[in-house]
C-alpha cells in the first residue's frame, strides 16, 4: 500500500530552533529590536514588500555595525539553541522512508545548520547577500517570504508528491499558507490560536511527529492528535 505521509516539512523558528525568529535574534544581537518593529508595523501595513523589508532589517545592522562579516553571523546563530529532539526526529522518520524538509522565512544561515542537524534532504529559507570578501550586503533573497506556498509546492513538484501526501509542521500564523496545501497540517504547541481552523492535528512534543506519522499510516486517521 502506497505510503499516506511521504515527505514531512517543517517550519524552522519556534519548532526546529527555540527561538521565536531568527530575524528577531539578530535584531536583538545588534540592538535594533525597537527599530526593527517599526519596520514591521510598517510592512504588515502594506507601505513596501518583502524584499524592502529584507533591506530595510539588515540596513539597521548595517548603521549599527558598518562591516559585518558572515563568520560573525553563523558564530551567533551556532549559539541558538536547537531543540533536541530533531536528533531522534530525523533519524526516525527516515527508518519509515520519508522525505524531510524546511521551509522557513527565517535565515538561511541557521537553517543550514539545523537541516544539517536535522538530517533534512531538502531546505528553504531566506538568504542574507555577502560580498566577495565575506561583508553583509543591504537587501537579500526572498526565496520563502511570509508566503510559504510557493516554496512548498517547489518541494513536492520536485520530488514528484502530490500536496495530500505531505505533512505541514507549524506554530505560527506564518505557518498558515503552507498547512493550506497539505494533506496532514500540524499545529506544534498550543502558542498560536491563528492555526485553530487549519490545522487538522496538534503535537506538544516534536518526537510526537515519529507517533502521528505511524497513527496515520495504520489507522489513515490521527485521532490520538485531533485538534
Amino acid at each position: 500500500m502506497a505510503k499516506r505521509v511521504r515527505i514531512v516539512l517543517f517550519d524552522m523558528d519556534g519548532v526546529l530552533a527555540n527561538i521565536h525568529s531568527s530575524w528577531e535574534y539578530l535584531h536583538s544581537y545588534f540592538g535594533v529590536l525597537d527599530e526593527a518593529r517599526k519596520v514591521m508595523k510598517e510592512y504588515e501595513e502594506g507601505r513596501f514588500d518583502y524584499i524592502e523589508w529584507m533591506r530595510r532589517d539588515t540596513s539597521l545592522w548595517l548603521k549599527k555595525k558598518e562591516k559585518i562579516h558572515i563568520k560573525e553571523l553563523v558564530k551567533a546563530f551556532d549559539r541558538v539553541e536547537l531543540n533536541p529532539e530533531i536528533r531522534l526526529v530525523g533519524p526516525e522518520l527516515h527508518k519509515r522512508g520519508i522525505i524531510i524538509g524546511i521551509v522557513s522565512g527565517g535565515i538561511d544561515l541557521l537553517a543550514r545548520r539545523v537541516a544539517r542537524e536535522l538530517g533534512a534532504d531538502v531546505w528553504i529559507a531566506n538568504r542574507l547577500v555577502f560580498d566577495k570578501r565575506g561583508y553583509l550586503k543591504p537587501g537579500g533573497i526572498p526565496l520563502v517570504g511570509v508566503d510559504k506556498t510557493r516554496a512548498v509546492r517547489r518541494i513536492l513538484s520536485e520530488y514528484g508528491i502530490p500536496g495530500e501526501n505531505a505533512m505541514f509542521v507549524g506554530d505560527s500564523r506564518w505557518d498558515a499558507s503552507a498547512m493550506r496545501i497539505v494533506g496532514y497540517p500540524v499545529a506544534y504547541g498550543d502558542k498560536c490560536s491563528v492555526l485553530d481552523g487549519i490545522v487538522k492535528c496538534r503535537v506538544r512534543r516534536l518526537s510526537e511527529v515519529v507517533s502521528l506519522v505511524d497513527e496515520i499510516e495504520k489507522t489513515g486517521d490521527c485521532p490520538s492528535f485531533r485538534v
